[in-house]
């Protein structure tokens, strides 16, 4: 363990990138070292120039990475970066046979780092159901830290995508993900994962949609990918409505944290109207937080999105073919909101608050939003109220302009 400790040293603080290429292509097999300027650090480089010789490669490779496991040498990057090397270039059934409890027992070496974090996932992946059971149990403890690390949250990503036993994934880690919501949610990599508990990879960057797809279609994961997402999507949603709603005026703070409210308010599969009731009060306490940004971006966000419908009431779920559902795609995830975004602002908040947003730009361009809603049962109590109060007589912006031209087109 010492000599492995001042190789990794070595390799990762202090070696070049041409010198790292020399020490990794050395574990390829003696042959190799003759060719070794001809090599890359990326064993798919190595297999470019020498295609016959893979077999050799990937034969040396697996003794090493046995070895690698048997010694508890796995938290060293160097290890994980060979070790990962058999992983990406192995057939699944071969990294099937290689997952053994001994394996498992180190699984929070890999969940921190890059090279580890693809190992784990593909450990996840090729798994059995009993691999994938054990390798949960291991991550008890650590679902904070892995949530906020920029390699953990996609293994707790790869796992939400393949194991079909979501009792066991929501009692393990999806809990402690709600228990530390507060932590999880001002960390980017945390918000990434919350957004993927919500809404999968409608939010997710392609590069990393990319990654997680490596997973799709494996042999282990029998349960339908939908029915498995709405599983853990309707054990979450209500705490993370609650936890919004508590805390509606911190997460108003950030763009990046404020998107999350209109994307638990698109995709929650619970009754979201705390949280829509949040929002309401929190304009009716405070006549000019429709002038901040982040505040203004989501109340446009939520008025176009609020009033989406589910296209089926409960009654017809249960008569209709959930195969018809799925051809139907997402519309059946929608549920009927209980209140219309509209109406609730219309009638908590006084009319001279509306008149003082009707004098700035963005607080004009958020009672449009508001205005547009022509369903909604105070739609004329409002513009009769913002009649009476001249709007053109406010200063000009681009926003009074064309609230001016709304009223008057309403007259």
């Amino acid at each position: 363990a010492n000599s492995v400790s001042v190789v990794d040293t070595l390799y990762n603080d202090y070696a070049t990138s041409k010198q790292r290429t020399e020490m990794i292509t050395e574990f390829y097999g003696r042959e190799f070292y003759l060719f070794r300027d001809l090599l890359s650090e990326h064993l798919v480089k190595v297999l470019e120039v020498h295609p016959d010789k893979k077999a050799i490669i990937m034969e040396e490779l697996l003794k090493l990475t046995g070895i690698f496991i048997e010694k508890g040498l796995t938290s060293y990057i160097v290890v994980q970066h060979l070790m990962l090397q058999y992983f990406l270039h192995a057939p699944s059934e071969s990294i099937t046979e290689l997952i053994s409890d001994k394996l498992i027992e180190q699984v929070v070496n890999f969940l921190h780092t890059k090279e580890g974090s693809k190992i784990a996932m593909r450990c996840l992946w090729f798994g059995t159901a009993k691999h994938r059971k054990l390798i949960i149990k291991n991550f008890k403890g650590h679902v904070k830290e892995m949530a906020v690390n920029e390699n953990g949250y996609l293994v707790l990503c790869a796992m939400l995508d393949c194991v079909d036993d979501t009792i066991l994934v929501k009692k393990t880690v999806v809990t402690e993900i709600l228990e530390h919501l507060d932590v999880i949610v001002m960390s980017p990599y945390g918000r990434n994962l919350l957004n993927y508990l919500l809404a999968r990879r409608v939010k997710l960057n392609p590069a990393i949609v990319d990654i997680l797809k490596v997973g799709d279609g494996n042999v282990f994961s029998k349960k339908d990918t939908e029915v498995r997402r709405q599983e853990i999507l309707t054990y979450v949603s209500e705490g993370i409505i609650a936890n919004f709603s508590e805390n509606v005026s911190s997460l108003l703070m950030e763009n990046s944290t404020s998107i999350l409210i209109t994307t638990a308010l698109t995709h929650a599969n619970c009754d979201v109207t705390p949280l829509l009731t949040a929002l309401v009060n929190l304009c009716k306490e405070d006549a000019e937080a429709v002038n901040e940004l982040t505040t203004h971006i989501a109340l446009r966000n939520v008025l176009q999105n609020a009033t989406h419908q589910k296209v089926f009431s409960d009654a017809l779920i249960t008569e209709i073919p959930m195969e018809t559902f799925k051809s139907w795609k997402q519309w059946y995830q929608r549920r009927v909101r209980e209140k219309v975004f509209s109406d609730a602002l219309i009638t908590e908040i006084p009319m001279e608050t509306f008149k003082s947003w009707s004098t700035s730009n963005r607080g004009a361009f958020t009672l449009l939003r508001v205005l547009e809603h022509k369903s909604a049962d105070q739609h004329q109590v409002l513009v009769d109220g913002l009649k009476k109060c001249n709007v053109s007589e406010s200063a000009q912006s681009a926003g009074r302009d064309k609230l001016v031209e709304f009223l008057a087109a309403s007259e």
